[in-house]
């Protein structure tokens, strides 16, 4: 399965535009630690990496709202 790299937006809309694809995660990474080093040093969150069969599955994943995990005594 492929590693994709997308640009997310977390505007009104959320939305991502994809970048590149790769065979590799270590291909995958280094695009991805450039690019937020060059384009986005204040929000590393912009460009994310997603593993997923193609790229409608990645999309989906990528927008899927994630419930925040619950925190546990000794982590307060």
């Amino acid at each position: 399965m492929p590693y994709f790299v997308f640009k997310y937006q977390n505007n009104k809309f959320k939305s991502v535009d994809h970048i590149e694809t790769f065979e590799t995660y270590k291909e995958a990474k280094v695009l991805l630690k450039n690019l937020r080093m060059e384009k986005s040093p204040n929000d590393p969150n912009a460009y994310k990496v997603v593993f997923a069969e193609d790229m409608l599955e990645a999309e989906m994943l990528i927008l899927d709202k994630r419930e925040a995990p619950i925190l546990r005594e000794w982590e307060k």
